[in-house]
């Protein structure tokens, strides 16, 4: 009896199918998030054109403005300069016809016979002279006798003792001060009252003394 050998199949190990299987699945996740994440950063970047625009134009905007400010600053600089030189353009000019007059007043003292024309053309031009000023707000500050010590408008120069004014009080004026639009420029050089001291009362002599 012949004996057949009997032919053996090699049964498909179970380990060759899941390789399959997971070679095609990591083919597919790799392929997948590849083209979402070139879709994302493709959707992003179109987004991102609009901002970077919008802070171009914020940055430009920023340049102006500090350019425009420079430009006000250096306008505000010059714009004082030349106001500040208008204001002294314009006290020499009224200064000059005060000039004009002292020329006048030598001229006639030279051909003058009497003294009272040449105090009487000074004084002309001492008032001419107080007018210009008083046009730049320049203000003499008037004095009273017995009015009361102002550090705002005077400056003690003196203390007289005196029982005539009270205590801390004008008594006269030493040199003239003058006010500029209300700001004191120079105060007024004054005497000032005090009370005047009285002589020291002699001692009494003491009854045992006396006898002595």
């Amino acid at each position: 009896m012949s004996t057949g050998r009997r032919k053996q199949i090699k049964p498909k190990t179970p380990q060759e199918t899941p390789r399959e299987e997971n070679v095609e699945t990591q083919d597919a996740a790799e392929n997948a998030p590849t083209e979402s994440v070139d879709e994302t950063v493709a959707e992003t970047a179109e987004k991102a054109v609009p901002f970077e625009e919008e802070l171009e134009d914020l940055k430009q905007r920023l340049q102006r403005l500090g350019a425009d400010y420079q430009n006000y600053q250096k306008r505000s600089q010059r714009q004082i300069e030349q106001a500040a030189q208008m204001a002294r353009d314009e006290m020499a000019l009224s200064l000059l016809g005060v000039l004009d007059n002292f020329e006048h007043t030598l001229e006639k003292g030279r051909q003058a016979e009497q003294v009272s024309a040449v105090l009487e053309g000074i004084r002309i031009v001492y008032d001419h002279l107080l007018k210009a000023l008083a046009g730049h707000g320049l203000r003499r500050i008037e004095i009273e006798t017995g009015e009361v010590f102002d550090p705002t408008l005077h400056e003690a120069m003196l203390h007289e003792e005196t029982d005539e004014y009270p205590e801390n009080t004008v008594i006269r004026e030493l040199s003239a001060g003058y006010v500029m639009n209300g700001r004191t420029l120079r105060p007024t050089k004054v005497s000032v009252a005090k009370p005047r001291q009285k002589p020291p009362e002699a001692e009494t002599p003491i009854e045992g003394q006396k006898n002595q």
